[in-house]
């Protein structure tokens, strides 16, 4: 089977740079970062919708050459990806592409980072007051990400990745098939914050994370049980 990459971060001639290689051939090129943003690279050969579906996908951070205006402020930085998976279960607890869910876009689970658990089992962390920064990208492969973190608004949003486009006060970010953001905001007290695609069909089928919000010293309050009655 033939791959080939399409690198969205790159502005080349597609027909020669990301043109189709066969079993034990290779392909080199190179490309100047003159665009920052959050982009998406994954295989473009037909049919690209298995080829992404199957996780042929990866993210690339290109930041400004000048810097974001936050950059001084910002403690945390993160990378989240959200992503589709269209399988079906088969004997000995395997699963395979389900081509047709696919086409039909009925995803079986939607992630971050690859894995319906990777964000909950292993949550993201910052201090109580603390300016986290997230590089959010939604690689589809056909369907919408409404980013939202339950507890927090994000003060700064570079859509695209670009200082340019600097937005602010923003609840969700809404990004499309292939779009990704730099989204701030301030951990504002101790607690657990849930990332989430507010599509909740989404979410029910994975598209879920924690930011575990520690105290200002780094330290987590240890609750007691509420009483009985």
């Amino acid at each position: 089977m033939p791959h080939s990459i399409d690198f969205h971060a790159a502005t080349v001639a597609a027909d020669d740079k990301w043109r189709m290689i066969m079993p034990g051939e290779t392909i080199r090129f190179e490309w100047v970062a003159n665009y920052p943003g959050v982009y998406l690279y994954h295989c473009g050969a037909p049919p690209i919708l298995m080829h992404l579906a199957m996780g042929q996908y990866g993210v690339v951070v290109v930041s400004p050459r000048e810097g974001f205006p936050t950059d001084a402020n910002v403690d945390r930085e993160y990378v989240v990806v959200q992503s589709e998976f269209y399988l079906s279960a088969i004997e000995g607890g395997l699963h395979m592409l389900d081509f047709e869910a696919a086409a039909a876009k009925r995803p079986s689970h939607v992630a971050f980072n690859g894995h319906t658990a990777s964000l909950t089992h292993t949550p993201l962390v910052a201090n109580a007051g603390e300016r986290v920064r997230l590089y959010v990208h939604n690689v589809g492969p056909s369907d919408t990400s409404s980013f939202h973190v339950v507890g927090a608004i994000f003060d700064r949003v570079f859509y695209e990745g670009n200082p340019r486009n600097d937005w602010s006060g923003m609840q969700t970010v809404v990004l499309g098939a292939s779009n990704g953001a730099v989204v701030e905001f301030i951990a504002p007290e101790e607690g657990k914050y849930i990332l989430v695609d507010h599509e909740f069909a989404d979410a029910n089928r994975g598209a879920v994370g924690f930011l575990d919000v520690r105290s200002p010293a780094g330290t987590v309050t240890k609750h007691l049980q509420p009483m009985s009655h």
